[in-house]
């Protein structure tokens, strides 16, 4: 049978969340009449927990006999932020005043740690001054109001979801080189180009610039359907914001990657990933008319600024196809990696061969063997002895078509969505000062 194999896009590795220490003091037990402060913070605790952050007091972890200023000061650095609950009862707290004077001292020498005061109702701001937190000069650290409606209803206060999203995005996970290499190439364009073009696409929080191209960043590298006609494309708009402002290369790569990952699949790009990650046997078919096609899916899986590489194997005419076409992609395989040994027992031969290829995947990367022929049962049990490490991807004009073979069939574009992909690669790579050569239909022999 045919394998469909569409698994959720994030549901291969999850994302860390950011851990934020909750620094406060609630003298009230439940039931017993006091401040808010106890309603505060467990309203907070849950409400990070909803935005996907790991909420951190000390009654989490902290036991009788621990020393507590040793493993509050371990919480406080582990932590990527500090929220400070200002009751009445914080203001007089030498332990608050311990956990603020630790997580001020971070704030001061890690710009991406974020310390935010958390005032409640019953406290005055003309209170600070006189409060044992004076010390922490909390005039340059962001303070925000919780209302006592908003409290009641377990929800934050606006400027601290505003902060929140800031920490968010500082703390993304950055192993990928993809979006790192989007938000380098951003660095040279103006702030309100930058801001223009978030706009566009929807990303609307007062961010300072540095978050800002990592958030427009995020926004470019999210697959998005086009605009419906004649609607104007939100993402070659927002393009058209800042690659005019970028000198060729880094305005180059922004408006490749941009375009890609909006267009292609990111199921196709997670389907190709689990065939990279098998020991062997890595088969799949994408129904695909225009060269351009290939490669954006390939760009989309690397997750990287370039594809994987790919090396494309003619299907000999005549008798003898197998045997013809095996010996066309060693050659092929060979020469990519400057090896010539596999033929020759004295350079290892063919144990030799598989070894290289094998590290060569495990590097960088699969080698990507591109056969623009419908596959067939006999021809696979063939590649797939033959060449159990290389991802072999075969190409076809229509979808759907492998009947009992299994393979794995990566999520197609529509004719109508290969053609928009290519016009909108021109266009922006055109915006970003290169000009592309014609990319004509694929059609078989």
């Amino acid at each position: 049978m045919t394998i469909h194999d569409f698994p959720e896009p994030r549901g291969a590795v999850p994302v860390p969340r950011p851990r934020i220490f909750i620094s406060h003091s609630t003298r009230a037990k439940p039931g017993q009449v006091c401040c808010r402060c106890l309603d505060a913070r467990e309203a907070l605790v849950e409400q990070l927990a909803a935005e996907g952050f790991e909420p951190v007091y000390d009654k989490d972890f902290l036991r009788s006999g621990d020393g507590w200023q040793q493993e509050i000061a371990v919480q406080l650095h582990g932590s990527q932020a500090t929220v400070l609950l200002l009751s009445r009862h914080a203001l007089d707290s030498a332990n608050v005043g311990y956990e603020a004077s630790i997580a001020d001292g971070r704030r001061r020498a890690d710009a991406r740690y974020r310390l935010i005061a958390l005032k409640l109702p019953d406290v005055r701001r003309a209170d600070l001054d006189a409060s044992a937190l004076r010390a922490i000069h909390l005039g340059e650290v962001d303070m925000c109001d919780w209302a006592e409606d908003e409290i009641a209803e377990n929800r934050l206060p606006d400027k601290l979801r505003t902060d929140l999203a800031q920490i968010r995005l500082w703390h993304l996970d950055r192993s990928s080189p993809t979006r790192n290499a989007v938000t380098y190439a951003l660095a040279e364009a103006y702030e309100d180009r930058l801001r223009a073009a978030a706009d566009l696409l929807g990303v609307r929080e007062r961010l300072d610039r540095r978050v800002l191209r990592e958030r427009l960043s995020e926004a470019l590298l999210t697959e998005r359907a086009p605009a419906p006609r004649p609607e104007p494309d939100p993402l070659v708009r927002a393009l058209n914001e800042v690659l005019p402002v970028l000198r060729t290369e880094p305005a180059s790569t922004v408006a490749d990657l941009s375009v890609v990952y909006a267009r292609v699949p990111t199921v196709a790009a997670v389907q190709l990933g689990e065939l990279r990650r098998r020991a062997e046997g890595r088969v799949a078919v994408l129904a695909a008319t225009r060269g351009g096609t290939l490669r954006a899916y390939l760009l989309r899986a690397s997750g990287h600024p370039r594809p994987w590489p790919h090396l494309e194997v003619t299907v000999p005419a005549g008798a003898g196809i197998v045997a013809g076409l095996i010996a066309a992609i060693r050659d092929r395989v060979a020469g990519y990696l400057d090896y010539d040994g596999y033929h020759d027992p004295e350079l290892e031969g063919e144990a030799g061969f598989r070894d290289v290829i094998r590290a060569h995947a495990q590097e960088t990367g699969p080698i990507v063997v591109v056969i623009r022929h419908q596959p067939d049962a006999a021809l696979l049990r063939e590649l797939r002895t033959a060449f159990p490490h290389l991802l072999l991807l075969f190409v076809t004009d229509r979808a759907g078509a492998c009947g009992s073979i299994e393979v794995t069939e990566l999520m197609p574009l529509t004719p109508s969505g290969e053609g928009e992909l290519k016009r909108t690669h021109g266009r922006a790579m055109e915006l970003a000062g290169h000009l592309e050569r014609a990319n004509m239909p694929w059609r078989p022999a």
